[in-house]
């Protein structure tokens, strides 16, 4: 019974065991299957990662490259932009050389016009004084092989009545005959020449003038007798220097004649400047006083100031202007910068007289010499300036502001003699 017990359990085993090792051998491969599918999965998935790394690194490339080109063609517009710019900026550059060479080459044209528009009004403004010392001259010369005693009394009076006075008529006559001692001068036809260049030699002499840049205020006193043109004067210089982009003050110092503070007032106006000016009849010290000082304050650059000019008061008239320059160095010690003399042409050697008067009251700097147009007795310029050792500043041959004109010893003498 025990036999037949463990057959039928060895049967049972044996069945279950090839059962079970069928089922084995079914299983394994779906299995096996499973695992490699994932690892294909996993292969799928990172060849899958790969190509999306790729296409990113590719699409960053691109990107990259099309920024590149991008910036590229932007910076390669730019060069070329600034190029054009640089192109434009230069060639506006030449223009603007260009149109200030031509403005120059315009400008010195209109100033050879003006020089020679100028020169040739002052050659017609001396015409009779050139006339009058040309043709006595002429007259004195003519004939004449050598140069002797009697040639130089003749040229003695063609000199002095020419107005240009004892003394500097002197002066040449001594220059000429010592050239003539010395053999150096021998032939009277030449005569004209040497006494042209020792008229430009007196008229020649110079002194620093001051400017509005090294003292400001600048100031510029007037004096001068009635009836000169002083105030027409000073309209024109302050019209000048407006011109010239200064801030210009007048003071309206000849409170005696109502007509001389209106004539200056209006000249003010025409000038585009401010004048200070009081009553006729007011202290012109005050007038002075308050024109500095108002000068001071308001930072003007130029002060020019007009003067009472009665001679037939003379001593009043000198203790006035001493007075007045005075008053004007309690503000500014070493102003008045300039006195200048106002003298008339036509007056001849009654401008000799005033000269002298007014420098008993006033250390003048210079001369203005007006109404030179017209007049025979331009040579009393060269007596004043050679006595008195005064240059001459300024020279009037007209009514407009550009008839005034500082003065050339070169230009004047050559209008008398060329």
């Amino acid at each position: 019974m025990v036999g037949i017990s463990l057959f039928i359990l060895l049967v049972f085993l044996s069945v279950w065991f090839c059962l079970r090792l069928r089922r084995l051998k079914n299983k394994a491969p779906h299995e096996l299957s499973g695992r490699a599918k994932e690892k294909r999965l996993e292969q799928l998935e990172k060849e899958r990662s790969k190509e999306r790394e790729l296409q990113i690194k590719q699409e960053e490339k691109l990107q990259h490259e099309k920024e590149a080109a991008q910036i590229a063609k932007s910076e390669e517009k730019e060069k070329g932009l600034q190029e054009k710019i640089a192109t434009m900026e230069e060639e506006r550059r030449n223009q603007q050389v260009l149109e200030r060479e031509i403005e120059k080459e315009v400008e010195k044209e209109e100033q050879l016009i003006k020089v020679d528009s100028f020169i040739e009004r002052l050659r017609n403004g001396v015409a009779k004084t050139r006339t009058h010392i040309l043709n006595n001259l002429t007259e004195a010369v003519l004939g004449k092989k050598e140069i002797d005693e009697d040639l130089l009394d003749d040229l003695e009076e063609v000199l002095i009545s020419s107005d240009i006075g004892p003394e500097t008529t002197q002066r040449i006559l001594e220059s000429i005959t010592a050239k003539v001692e010395r053999k150096e001068l021998t032939n009277p036809e030449v005569l004209q020449k040497e006494i042209q260049l020792e008229i430009e030699k007196i008229m020649s002499k110079t002194y620093t003038v001051p400017s509005a840049s090294e003292c400001k205020p600048l100031i510029l006193l007037f004096v001068g007798v009635n009836g000169v043109g002083k105030t027409t004067t000073i309209g024109k210089i302050a019209a000048q220097y407006c011109q010239q982009g200064k801030k210009v003050l007048m003071g309206a110092g000849d409170t005696f004649r109502a007509a001389a503070i209106d004539q200056l007032a209006e000249w003010s106006k025409r000038a585009d400047c401010d004048i200070v000016k009081k009553e006729p009849g007011s202290d012109p010290s005050a007038v002075m006083y308050e024109t500095v000082q108002k000068s001071l304050d308001e930072d003007y650059d130029v002060v020019i100031c007009d003067t009472a000019g009665r001679l037939h008061t003379k001593k009043n008239l000198m203790e006035e202007l001493k007075k007045m320059i005075r008053v004007i160095r309690k503000l500014i010690p070493d102003a008045p910068h300039e006195v200048l003399l106002v003298l008339d042409a036509t007056t001849g050697q009654n401008a000799i007289f005033q000269t002298r008067e007014f420098l008993e009251a006033a250390d003048l700097t210079g001369l203005v010499i007006t109404k030179l147009d017209g007049t025979s007795k331009g040579g009393v310029v060269i007596g004043i300036v050679n006595e008195f050792d005064i240059p001459v500043r300024y020279i009037g041959l007209g009514e407009q502001i550009k008839d005034l004109r500082l003065f050339d010893a070169k230009q004047f003498t050559e209008s008398i003699f060329a």
